[in-house]
């Protein structure tokens, strides 16, 4: 049993937290009063912990709870706000900044991207986008599909990071001395864009729940959303791999291109994988 507790501890980190021996006692004003970092134990000399970054800890009181709440909340919004709307008319650029260690400034891409899918997800069930099809007599199997979709949204929307990777590689490889991860990032950064505009493109649906508008608005934005995509990528890629419209564009437009077909058909094939997990 105590060997069992162990690697309990061992795997899932049990027991006590690194860092300074937390008081047995009661909570006191002198345990916070002493000038060291109450998570790692660093003696400090300012605001910040030098060692592991934490702010000089205090005992909790109510205002604290709203301030500290209210600061991160803004911090993230405003970070968030910037890096989207920087990432709007330059993705690319974004991305090198991001890769070449300019991170303060941007937000993670990994949190842009699930806070975009959580934003879209929201969007399409409060607008109750999958309830409207041209055809009525598969309702039932389209509905049910629209639940898995929904359900496994975090792969499908993924789908488009995979066909910026591939089509960057095949197209570009490993010019300006970029590996895979930063490529990665770029489609990260890529694919939040397009989220945001498919999240926007959405809006009027959430006011307007007519069937016919809503058939209308599916029709029409099967037109220019892959087109938007596309343009969203040949611009990311020029900026990244710090190419020149004028010089280079055969290659930037073979690039969306290729990155169009490979998205095409790993959303195929999702739909198939799709079809077949509600067929069965």
């Amino acid at each position: 049993m105590p060997d069992l507790r162990s690697r309990f501890d061992a795997v899932f980190g049990g027991g006590s937290a690194p860092g300074p021996a937390l008081p047995e006692g009661a909570v006191s004003d002198d345990w916070f009063a002493r000038p060291a970092c109450r998570n790692c134990g660093t003696a400090m000399t300012s605001a910040y912990c030098g060692a592991c970054g934490q702010k000089a800890a205090r005992r909790f009181v109510v205002r604290d709870i709203r301030t500290e709440t209210w600061d991160r909340l803004r911090l993230f919004e405003l970070k968030s706000v910037r890096t989207l709307g920087r990432l709007v008319v330059a993705p690319g650029t974004v991305a090198r900044d991001y890769v070449l260690g300019r991170r303060a400034a941007y937000m993670h891409p990994l949190k842009l991207l699930v806070a975009t899918v959580a934003i879209l997800v929201l969007l399409l069930a409060g607008s109750q986008y999958f309830n409207v099809y041209a055809d009525v007599q598969r309702d039932a199997v389209v509905k049910r599909m629209a639940g898995q979709v929904l359900a496994y949204s975090n792969w499908s929307f993924s789908l488009g990071i995979v066909a910026i990777v591939a089509a960057a590689r095949l197209m570009f490889r490993h010019r300006l001395g970029y590996n895979l991860i930063e490529v990665t990032v770029l489609a990260i950064y890529c694919q939040s864009v397009v989220l945001a505009f498919i999240s926007i493109n959405l809006l009027p649906t959430l006011i307007w729940h007519d069937p016919a508008f809503i058939l209308a608005h599916k029709s029409a934005s099967q037109l220019y959303i892959p087109a938007l995509k596309t343009l969203v990528v040949m611009v990311a890629y020029r900026q990244f791999y710090r190419l020149s419209w004028r010089s280079d564009w055969p290659r930037l437009i073979l690039a969306g291109m290729m990155f169009s077909a490979i998205n095409w058909t790993l959303l195929r094939f999702y739909a198939w994988a799709i079809l077949w997990l509600v067929s069965h």
